[in-house]
């Protein structure tokens, strides 16, 4: 089994055809069929199956197919951190993060990074928890920042706490149901959550309704981007829970106001996650240092 074959099977299964992946690889197709036949004869098992719609992974392939993804990921990390152990620096580190983070400790902990890391990239890709846990399992992503659900995201990933954050009812200057003082008088009110309505911001909303006794909400439009869900409320009627720092900072404090009703508003926990008993490369262990100590800074001033 080479490197060479993963590449070309993950290049097969990412375009769904030999003649797209081998124009992908730059090489043939003959070549590249010859290359999944030994890839295939290696493992004794069919991986690719041709249809007339092209080739699609067997179940053999599919299941193989995120060992391969963890292989290569793996390959080019282990390069990275040789380098990064010698002092050349380079490489790059992928991290994740939801709205409330990218706005509060991630910012200067870059700014830091950046003094002592000037040469390594940092990819930063917007989401909740469960868009990038499926990459941190296959290892395109080093570690996360977010919040989690309470029932966890399993004993494969190790968890850690860093601040609390507190929700506030924002609407745009001007929105009729900016005076409102209880959730009741919120009730025929259309609301955008961020993220899905089952974990994070979004739950919180959704539970705050329901121990208020009060019918769900009535979501006009569910989003992780805070593009999307601030563009929607500066240019609608809609009510939307964000984070205080968010709604604090400039520019959305300038165009926002909140509703401060009687019911007592949701907090949830962000955290840190990566795969357990998989050490970060010397790089990515910096960052993850540097956010924490942010978080530190964070809980500290809000506190």
């Amino acid at each position: 089994m080479k490197l060479s074959e993963l590449e070309d099977f993950i290049a097969v299964a990412d375009t769904g055809s030999i003649r797209a992946a081998a124009k992908r690889r730059g090489i043939t197709s003959p070549a590249m069929t010859q290359s999944i036949a030994r890839l295939e004869e290696s493992l004794h098992v069919p991986l690719i199956v041709r249809t007339t719609r092209g080739a699609v992974l067997s179940d053999y392939g599919r299941a193989f197919l995120l060992r391969a993804r963890l292989i290569i990921n793996e390959v080019t990390r282990s390069a990275d951190e040789m380098a990064q152990m010698r002092g050349v620096g380079g490489g790059q580190i992928t991290i994740g993060s939801s709205m409330t983070p990218t706005s509060t400790v991630i910012p200067r902990a870059i700014a830091e990074f950046r003094r002592t890391h000037p040469d390594t990239r940092v990819n930063i890709v917007a989401g909740m928890f469960h868009e990038h846990v499926p990459r941190i399992r296959s290892g395109a992503m080093d570690f996360a920042l977010g919040p989690l659900p309470a029932t966890g995201i399993g004993t494969e990933f190790e968890v850690e706490r860093l601040f609390d954050n507190d929700l506030v009812l924002t609407a745009r200057k001007g929105n009729p149901h900016a005076a409102a003082k209880s959730l009741l008088e919120l009730a025929n009110a259309d609301w955008i959550l961020g993220g899905p309505a089952s974990h994070g911001p979004g739950a919180a909303v959704v539970d705050m309704f329901e121990q208020a006794g009060h019918p769900a909400p009535r979501i006009m439009v569910q989003s992780s981007s805070l593009s999307v869900m601030q563009a929607l409320m500066l240019d609608s009627d809609a009510i939307c829970a964000l984070p205080r720092p968010l709604v604090a900072a400039d520019p959305l404090r300038r165009h926002v106001v909140t509703i401060d009703v009687a019911e007592k508003m949701p907090t949830y926990s962000v955290s840190l996650f990566q795969r357990a008993n998989w050490p970060l490369s010397p790089a990515a262990n910096d960052l993850a240092t540097l956010l924490r100590r942010q978080a530190h800074y964070w809980r500290t001033r809000t506190t």
